[in-house]
């Protein structure tokens, strides 16, 4: 026992990990006494345990709102108190006076959520005379819900009390006399003052403990009859309805939770972990209790969006709550903020498809995989659906009939999909793993919603923009034959747009998840980003591409490519890398640098490859050097420029030999394919689409 100094933020008491056997007096800053209903503050003075009970599990949270000490006491027994008032004769009447202060709170406490239940029960009484009337108006049948009619209102416990109320009042309002003429009289009367305001502290306790009962009973039985209401109100209002003020949406939660038909566990369950999420101050630290409720609600938030994807897949027409839910995570108004809640209703309102298909929100990318158009994608242990169910069957967990039954059934491949590339992908993209929650949350909003939002019409700019510079970018090896009209084979570069799935959370980070599907090299790449991107998107969407031209050349090239013998991008810059000391073409001075780099990306090429490609894009093409001689030769000769660029290049004397090879290489490679074509359109065939392809590609 002694001086406890306690920082910002830091917990003196957390409710039910420890028994209470002590008492503290805050002698410098101020505590928070808390549970998810209740918070109340503790000044200099406060003796901070009284509304406890020794021996038993702590009810409230302890919590520093600002650096604190604090001087403990041995706590076995209410006979412990009076002794700590007299103890301390000096300062008996501000114990005395704080001790008056807490009770009070402890009333108005009460007084507060008492008004909060009551209006909950008088909502719901007011909505169920309506029910019928409005079943009509939204065309549905009204259902019965007679349990929840005999539930009786509140019953306001306190008003035996209320002469006490009154006392206790009075005395606070007569504070500051009664320290100087009544509390310094003597430690005695100081104590019996502690005494009194500890037992109405006590009384309180339970009855805060009795209308937490009652709120929660009553929320669970009234649930089914809350979310059908909201669910006609969508009905007939859309539930948002728009006005001079904006967008208001309410009881979100409960609408989604009812769509998605879970479990009244894991609806009591998800609602109280939203709740304790709301009312956390510090939900982002990196305390084991923070820790804890991020990855609860995190395994929940997929226990909840399974089922409703599987509802929703099957119809659109689903409340518009729900399409935020799936488009940005979003589960409550509160935790999004009136002004967020209602830019993500017109988004989500205004939202159209990409037509082409390749920006797919994750609603839309995992109803691919559950309608088996696309098959799921690899895991963190890079198997792909098929292996997976070969190596659970090689393990003894599921047999060669459960492994073919599985390999096509869209629940099956729908969950591996949420399990890995949603959980998982989810987490990458936000960028701080160990702060992530899957929950749309006001304070992770840190640039403006309309400039983070990753539209459709933005990624296909990318898109568009990164192929104006380096053309080749998505193109991949292709062969094609057709003896018939004179082409045994005709090697061709297949363009191929990746996926861009957009996750719901409000992020800072892409990733590439795959660049093929199975081990089909002309299929699309799947990359993933944030659908709020907070930081600039611009140099977040060119890092992606340029980790996919790493990847994929990897993947063309197989076991061959870091080996310099079969010349590519990542042998060959892979062998600059390593035997740069040696490379007479750098200068003593871009030796050291390459030192350098090597050194701040922790000799990891394939960052350094993609910060020289970020420069390569950014700078080199418009025409201000910032490679080294080897590693510009390198980039161009398989990432050239386009036409235009390499035109207002032609000055450069970096770029000058590089370019005349260029064109050297290309006319060589399109001469016999123009002579291929010339033949074929004469004999009056329409000639292949790859042959023209590759024609255009050479020439661009």
């Amino acid at each position: 026992m002694g001086v406890v100094s306690l920082q910002k933020g830091e917990f003196l008491h957390k409710a039910g990990t420890e028994k209470v056997s002590s008492i503290e007096v805050i002698l410098k800053g101020k505590l928070s006494l808390s549970d998810k209903n209740t918070k109340l503050v503790l000044g200099v003075g406060s003796i901070i345990g009284t509304a406890e009970k020794p021996g038993e599990d702590y009810k409230y949270n302890y919590e520093a709102l600002e650096d604190c000490n604090v001087f403990s006491y041995a706590y076995n027994c209410e006979d412990d108190i009076p002794n700590v008032i007299r103890s301390n004769p000096k300062i008996a009447p501000i114990l005395a006076s704080q001790a008056v202060n807490l009770t009070l709170q402890f009333f108005n406490e009460y007084e507060r959520l008492y008004g909060v239940v009551l209006n909950e029960y008088k909502k719901v009484q007011s909505d169920y005379a309506e029910y019928n009337t409005l079943c009509i108006k939204a065309g549905e049948t009204p259902k019965q819900f007679d349990d929840f009619t005999r539930i009786p209102a509140p019953k306001k416990e306190n008003e035996r009390y209320a002469w006490q109320y009154a006392f206790v009042k009075g005395v606070k309002e007569n504070e500051e006399n009664l320290k100087k003429n009544l509390y310094g009289l003597g430690t005695d009367i100081a104590s019996g003052v502690v005494m009194m305001s500890l037992n109405h502290q006590l009384e309180f306790v339970e009855l805060l403990g009795n209308l937490d009962d009652y709120r929660k009973d009553f929320k669970k039985t009234t649930a089914n009859f809350t979310a059908t209401m909201n669910l006609i109100n969508s009905k007939i209002n859309g539930t948002a309805t728009e006005g001079g003020e904006g967008v208001v949406i309410t009881n979100a939660l409960t609408t989604i939770l009812s769509y998605a038909g879970v479990s009244p566990e894991i609806t009591s369950k998800f609602e109280e972990q939203i709740e304790e999420f709301k009312k956390s101050s510090n939900r982002y630290d990196s305390s084991d209790t923070a820790r804890a409720l991020r990855r609860d609600i995190g395994n929940t938030f997929y226990e909840v969006f399974t089922p409703a994807f599987k509802k929703a897949a099957e119809s659109d027409d689903y409340p518009i709550e729900v399409k935020m839910f799936f488009m940005f995570g979003f589960v409550d108004e509160e935790l999004a903020g009136e002004k967020n809640t209602a830019i993500l209703y017109n988004m989500a309102k205004a939202y159209v498809p990409d037509p082409d298909g390749n920006v797919l929100t994750m609603f839309e990318w995992l109803k691919k995989v559950y309608e088996m158009e696309v098959d799921p994608s690899k895991n963190e242990f890079d198997q792909d659906w098929p292996t997976y169910l070969r190596e659970q069957k090689t393990a003894g967990d599921i047999s060669q009939k459960q492994a073919e039954e599985l390999l096509n059934d869209p629940v099956a491949r729908l969950e591996f999909e949420i399990k890995n590339l949603f959980s998982l992908g989810n987490r990458v993209t936000f960028g701080r793993i160990s702060s992530f929650v899957p929950i749309f949350d006001e304070e992770n909003v840190i640039r403006p919603l309309d400039m983070a939002y990753v539209t459709t019409q933005k990624v296909n700019g990318y898109f568009e923009n990164i192929r104006n510079i380096d053309f080749g970018v998505f193109c991949r090896q292709s062969v094609y034959s057709n003896a018939n009209i004179g082409i045994p084979q005709l090697y061709y570069a297949k363009d191929v747009t990746p996926y861009m799935i957009l996750l719901p959370n409000v992020g800072s980070r892409a990733s590439l998840w795959q660049e093929i599907e199975g081990k089909k090299r002309d299929t699309k790449a799947r990359m993933l980003v944030s659908i709020f991107n907070v930081e600039n998107t611009d140099d977040v969407m060119l890092r992606l591409f340029a980790e996919f031209r790493w990847e994929m050349c990897k993947t063309e090239q197989g076991v061959h490519w870091n080996d310099v013998r079969d010349p590519s991008l990542t042998s060959l810059y892979c062998d600059y890398l390593q035997f740069f000391k040696k490379n007479s073409n750098l200068s003593t001075e871009n030796k050291e640098k390459v030192k350098t780099d090597l050194k701040k990306f922790s000799n990891n090429f394939k960052n350094m490859f993609i910060s020289d490609y970020m420069m390569y894009i950014k700078f080199e093409s418009n025409n201000s050097p910032r490679l080294n001689r080897v590693a510009r030769e390198i980039l161009f000769n398989f990432c050239p420029f386009k036409r235009e660029i390499r035109e207002k290049m032609m000055d450069n004397p970096q770029y000058t030999e590089l370019m005349a090879r260029y064109s050297k290489q290309s006319m060589g490679q399109l001469k016999p394919l123009m002579n291929l074509l010339t033949k074929i359109e004469k004999e009056g065939i329409t000639p292949p689409k790859e042959l023209t392809d590759q024609i255009d590609y050479l020439e661009r």
